[in-house]
């Protein structure tokens, strides 16, 4: 969780510009985590460097380059001096004139459908580079935080606590209520005798501070915190802001593109929704990280933000019998609930969870709560997501 945060946040590099042709504050204008926090962040063997092994992604990708001494490892030095990664809120491929298909309706974005009361500042239109085409965009800035309902709970405190005082869990698409006795049983629910999340009195090992959910919210978690349900609370992380740059008219494309590890959209209360989460790398030593009722919760360096849509966020109920539309994925299209009125699941969606109408033009619906997967890749331009700490 925290090592993919960071690298989005080292590799936010994109061209900009205004309405009025100026120069618009890039992100490397903006701040980025310092070499030296990187290191700490990804230095598991803490020799101060870095190996091939224990980077990933554009760091990875660029390990050659950076090493410039050419001895193995990424040092403090080679990491402020070295070329930096290409950012991964947005593509890097240029999209060519025959990849859009404009016979395919497309509704232009609507910015009345948000909380304004969530919104930081006014919301601009700026005209940005995207893939290599100059697209008019909405910059929305927000907290991501959710006010329709309450964020958390998370993990219960005693294996005697009820599923009123945690939040849930997902395993092979079904969805688990966290509750203190489901903690108790971890070991027979992943067949592993080495979960023991809870001691001789009943209390439950649980992140209770910022430092404990620092050191447990990340894919190589501090074996300290080994066996542990890891939550973190949003006023932890109160000040960080998420900035939405999402095209204003969204533009239909052939191919489906990948999220890259930058937000997918947003719901209407500006709360990110995210791509699936890390779940591998979070049982791998022997933690959980519940989502709230609502399908969120709280990264150190993403803020609170959905993995799943259950329902408890602002809707625009439509005319028809159709689902109602619930906010809009990073390329702008609309993203709609699973059921309809009726309680139907929507037909011939392609594999990103999409389809058209007359009325609705092309959109997605959101995946059962249990998938993990709110929708599967984005099939217009995207946008992206960027977060300051």
């Amino acid at each position: 969780m925290k090592k993919t945060a960071f690298i989005l946040l080292l590799t936010l590099i994109f061209s900009c510009k205004d309405n009025n042709n100026r120069p618009s504050q890039g992100p490397e204008d903006r701040q980025r985590p310092s070499a030296s926090q990187i290191i700490t962040d990804f230095d598991t063997d803490k020799d101060g460097k870095l190996s091939q092994e224990e980077v990933g992604g554009p760091l990875a990708e660029e390990f050659s380059n950076i090493d410039t001494d050419k001895d193995g490892f990424l040092t403090e030095s080679e990491l402020e001096n070295g070329p930096k990664p290409q950012r991964r809120g947005q593509s890097e491929n240029k999209i060519s004139p025959d990849d859009f298909d404009t016979t395919v309706k497309s509704v232009p974005v609507n910015t009345d459908f948000l909380i304004k009361e969530n919104i930081i500042g006014e919301i601009a239109q700026e005209t940005m580079v995207l893939s290599g085409e100059e697209t008019l965009c909405y910059v929305i800035k927000t907290h991501s935080r959710a006010t329709e309902h309450q964020m958390g709970p998370w993990c219960p405190l005693h294996i005697e606590d009820g599923m009123e005082k945690a939040g849930i869990w997902f395993q092979d698409g079904k969805v688990y209520d966290v509750s203190g006795h489901f903690i108790a049983n971890l070991d027979e629910f992943y067949n592993d005798d080495k979960w023991k999340m809870y001691n001789e009195d009943g209390t439950i090992n649980v992140t209770l501070t910022k430092e404990a959910c620092l050191a447990a919210a990340k894919p190589d978690v501090d074996e300290a915190y080994n066996n542990y349900c890891v939550e973190c609370m949003p006023d932890f992380f109160k000040d960080q802001v998420t900035t939405f740059v999402i095209p204003v008219q969204p533009q239909y494309l052939t191919t489906a593109q990948s999220f890259g590890r930058g937000g997918i959209g947003m719901a209407f209360n500006g709360v990110n929704y995210d791509p699936p989460a890390p779940t591998h790398a979070i049982l791998a030593a022997h933690t959980i990280a519940p989502l709230d009722d609502h399908g969120g919760h709280v990264n150190p360096h993403g803020g609170y933000h959905y993995h799943a849509v259950t329902g408890s966020t602002k809707e625009i109920v439509q005319e028809d019998t159709h689902a109602p539309m619930l906010g809009y994925a990073i390329d702008g299209f609309g993203i709609y609930a699973l059921l309809d009125k009726n309680g139907d699941k929507p037909e011939n969606l392609d594999e990103c969870g999409g389809h058209s109408d007359e009325i609705r033009g092309y959109h997605y619906h959101a995946g059962e709560p249990g998938g993990n997967q709110i929708i599967s890749c984005l099939h217009g331009l995207p946008g992206y997501t960027e977060v300051e700490e």
